[in-house]
Formats: structure tokens, sequence, C-alpha cells
């Protein structure tokens, strides 16, 4: 969620912070989705083989299925050695066996990706490893909804076979979104990491203005937070971005204050004096 490494050609999701300023948001595309899900897919399908030998080889069910399964292949082995194979016995049983590779699969991939962005927040051991993370469309985190909702339609997604129809769905969609993402009102983001910013240096001239002790004590850690990112940023934006950013943030610190119009032209000394003055302000209280 950073403004210095985003780039023109590169998918963008914007949207607007509680104070007003808009937000961009570095969609991820299907490349690093992809990759992802290949490095959680290995680990999903040693899950499965780990749990399908436990559910064979301790639990009742497992059991029974495991004595169904043999007696089957000996009837087709013994059918077979007498030269009368039963190709129905033969396809009943591997239909079974690729059926239960197959909801186990789905089972645990399910669980899986869930478990993952609830403890961590939408990122999971592949995710984490590519740099990306699933967010709700308004950037807030995902809850447990919008997890479940957007793992159970991969049933849908990987149609007719490899996630055909969530690829087609990624790639007509704007914000890269599968079928889940749209059912679920998630992204999957980038989580670039930007260039150390510069400090802010105090600056050296009289301020064209002053604020009250009032004015000032309605300037908390959220606004100082917001100036303090939005100058540390808007030197490594180009002028068709920064522009923008830097007025829409020293409008919602003019409102904040209740200031009728602001002192000069220049929004970036603006936002520079009321950081000093309330920096000020809250070392002496």
């Amino acid at each position: 969620m950073n403004d210095s490494v985003s780039q023109p050609d590169q998918p963008i999701h914007g949207l607007f912070s509680p104070e007003g300023v808009r937000l961009e948001l570095a969609v991820a595309g299907p490349a690093p989705r992809i990759f992802a899900y290949g490095i959680d897919w290995l680990i999903i399908i040693l899950l499965v083989v780990f749990l399908l030998i436990a559910l064979f080889t301790s639990l009742p069910l497992g059991a029974l299925l495991d004595k169904w399964i043999r007696s089957a292949l000996h009837q087709a082995k013994a059918t077979a050695q007498g030269q009368h194979p039963d190709p129905k016995l033969i396809g009943r049983v591997a239909g079974v066996m690729i059926a239960l590779f197959l909801l186990a699969q789905f089972v645990v991939e399910t669980g899986y990706f869930i478990f993952w962005e609830m403890l961590t927040g939408g990122r999971s051991p592949g995710k984490a490893l590519v740099c990306l993370r699933v967010v709700r469309r308004d950037g807030l985190p995902i809850d447990f909804r919008s997890s479940v909702v957007r793992n159970v339609m991969r049933l849908v997604d990987m149609l007719p076979a490899n996630y055909a129809v969530g690829l087609v769905a990624m790639l007509l969609s704007d914000s890269g979104e599968r079928l889940g993402d749209h059912a679920a009102g998630t992204l999957v983001i980038r989580l670039d990491r930007p260039e150390a910013a510069a400090e802010i240096q105090p600056p050296q001239r009289a301020a064209a203005f002053s604020l009250t002790r009032q004015q000032l004590a309605r300037i908390g850690p959220r606004e100082l937070q917001l100036i303090r990112t939005t100058l540390r940023r808007s030197a490594s934006l180009p002028e068709a971005r920064r522009g923008p950013l830097v007025m829409e943030v020293a409008e919602t610190v003019r409102a904040r204050l209740e200031i009728a119009e602001f002192p000069s032209p220049d929004r970036v000394a603006f936002l520079e004096d009321v950081l000093a003055m309330a920096e000020r302000h809250m070392a002496n209280t």
C-alpha cells in the first residue's frame, strides 16, 4: 500500500482512507499468484499424503476402506489371472481411490488457506515467500467469513482443470480477482518494499500562520502519521501524482483544524508548518 513503487502499467486498486485520502493497492497479477500457489500446492499434497496414510493405518473408517479396497484389488487380480478381467471392478476401485484423493485434497486445501489467512492476516506460506497478501476490497485485513467464501469457491475456480476458470476470471478482472475473490470481496495485493524515505527536516523559516492550543489538540497520532508519510513519500513521486496527494492531505488537515483558507499556495509548506507546531505542542504537554 504505497505510492513509491507502483508503476503506471501495473494494476492498481484505488480506495479512500477514513481521512478521505486516496490510497492505492498494488494488485498481484496471475504470474506471482500462480508461483505462490505452486509452493502452497506442494505443501498441500504432502499433507494429503500424510493424512491418507494416517487414515488408512489408524482410524476405523480407514480400516474399513482399506479392507474394501484390498478385497476389490484381490478380486480384480483373480479375474485377471483367469483371463476374464472385470473392467467395471477395476474402474470402481480406481474411481474410489481418485475420488478419495481429490476429496481429501479439496478439504485440506480449503482448511489450509483458511487457517493461514486467519493466522497471518492473509498470507499463506507461498504468499509470504512471494510477498503477497489477501485483503478485503476496502484495504482492511481479511476476516473469517471472507476467507471461507473465497476458499470454498475454489471448487468453481479450479474447473474444468488446473484453475482454468479462476485464471480467465483474473485476466478479465481489472483488479485480478478470481471468482472466489469476487464473491468474498477480496483482493490479492503485492507487498512491495519501498525505498527508505528521507527524514523530514524541520522548516528553516518562520511559519506563515499560527495555531491555537485548541487547534493543535485536534492533531493526534493518526494525523501526524498521515502528514509525515505524505511529506516523506511526496518527494519520490512523479509530479502528476505528487500534486493531487499533497492537495488531498492538506485539505484534510485544513478541515480538521477548521482553518477558513490556506495561508499560502504552498501546500507542502503548510503541512511542514503544521507538523512542526504539532510536534512542539506534543513535546510540551
